[in-house]
């Protein structure tokens, strides 16, 4: 009788054994996901995107860099897209306004750069939804600009053609 229950024993651990290895080999795993991202390039203009799997969304901005590579202008078309219009140039000088320009249009002229704005061109919202239009249906942004330490005025020509070919890509 000893024999036997030792027996049942040893065969009961015996297939415990090979039901845990089984299963453990076969336990699904979770995937842990970060958000992710993403960079088109189209000429001067990149499109950046922050993907989200989860929630089936990403949140994408249209960027080029000018001016010493530290220089950018950025915007993410959307409801409240006066908010989302940015040109950012952290060595303009202080006191000073920038000159905007999308082909044979009137000029923009920006308010003064102030030492608190750390680089922000600041324009108001009326002049970014009319630069926006512009720049949707041009072919050149001109930017012009005076820097810290220097008289000359810096003017930076931007691709529109590019910038359209990157709205396309954001729009879908």
């Amino acid at each position: 009788m000893k024999l036997l229950s030792f027996s049942k024993k040893n065969f009961l651990i015996f297939i415990f054994t090979i039901f845990h290895i089984l299963i453990s080999k076969n336990i699904a795993q979770a995937e842990i996901i970060e958000l992710r991202n993403e960079e088109k390039t189209f000429g001067d203009w990149k499109v950046y995107c922050e993907i989200d799997d989860m929630m089936s969304s990403a949140h994408c901005k249209i960027a080029s860099r000018f001016y010493d590579n530290s220089s950018v202008i950025s915007l993410q078309p959307t409801n409240h897209f006066a908010n989302e219009f940015f040109i950012i140039i952290p060595k303009i000088k202080i006191d000073t306004f920038a000159k905007i320009r999308v082909d044979k249009n009137d000029l923009i002229l920006s308010q003064n750069a102030s030492q608190k704005e750390f680089g922000l061109v600041p324009i108001s919202a009326q002049q970014k939804n009319t630069l926006y239009s512009q720049m949707k249906n041009g072919e050149y942004l001109f930017l012009r600009f005076n820097v810290n330490n220097s008289e000359k005025e810096i003017t930076v020509k931007l691709n529109l053609k590019d910038f359209i070919k990157a709205l396309e890509y954001y729009s879908s």
